[in-house]
């Protein structure tokens, strides 16, 4: 029996993914998994090694939500990586979306195992995306640059108004004095579009407060 991957109204509209700038899955434009070759449909084996960290190349790519990709930040910068990267992307409509908790949940990882590597909360708030993303269907919506102490930012339209912190050197806020047009231009500079939706969507990710 194969996972299946998640429907249309079970996965969110946005996902981020936190890693270095010069890891070889970030291109311009899109990002790739390193398995590059690969049919049928995913096999337990497949999610197993990925999952548990085994260091092998695989048909993922692992994204999350805002708070997830914020902890991932923390602990690359731990590590004493550089030029981190936060990437935004739009998954509606994109097909082999999984729920990692789900899948890790049915491979049978427990938070009380033995095993270290196959813990189940190791994997809330992890979505993994078969194959990347790729730079045609311009689902890439922003790149978050930079880090240091929180920062009070406000976006605000005529229609919401949320107040939330992100890390200083981020750009919302910094690039003029609207941070809601600073996100509106970031999108337009990815995608070519001036989309609404999207950069409330984007928004509504980042704060997780509902948007009118």
């Amino acid at each position: 029996m194969f996972v299946r991957p998640l429907s249309a109204n079970a996965k969110p509209s946005v996902l981020f993914r936190a890693e270095c700038s010069s890891n070889t899955s970030f291109r311009e434009g899109y990002l790739c998994a390193r398995e590059t070759i690969y049919e049928g449909p995913p096999s337990w084996q497949e999610f197993d090694e990925h999952l548990s960290w085994k260091r092998k190349p695989t048909r993922f790519l692992s994204f999350g939500t805002w708070k997830r990709a914020m902890q991932r930040r923390k602990n690359l910068e731990s590590e004493g990586k550089r030029d981190i990267v936060v990437i935004a992307v739009w998954v509606k409509h994109l097909a082999g979306v999984y729920s990692a908790e789900e899948v890790a949940s049915r491979l049978g990882y427990s938070d009380t195992g033995l095993d270290g590597r196959r813990k189940l909360w190791h994997h809330c708030d992890e979505y993994l995306i078969e194959g990347g993303i790729v730079a045609d269907e311009y689902r890439v919506l922003a790149v978050f640059e930079g880090g240091g102490p929180e920062r009070n930012v406000i976006f605000a339209c005529p229609s919401y108004r949320i107040a939330t912190t992100i890390p200083s050197g981020y750009f919302p806020g910094r690039r003029s004095y609207n941070a809601l047009e600073d996100i509106e231009n970031e999108i337009y500079s990815h995608t070519g579009v001036h989309d609404y939706m999207k950069r409330d969507e984007l928004v509504k990710a980042i704060t997780r407060m509902p948007i009118p």
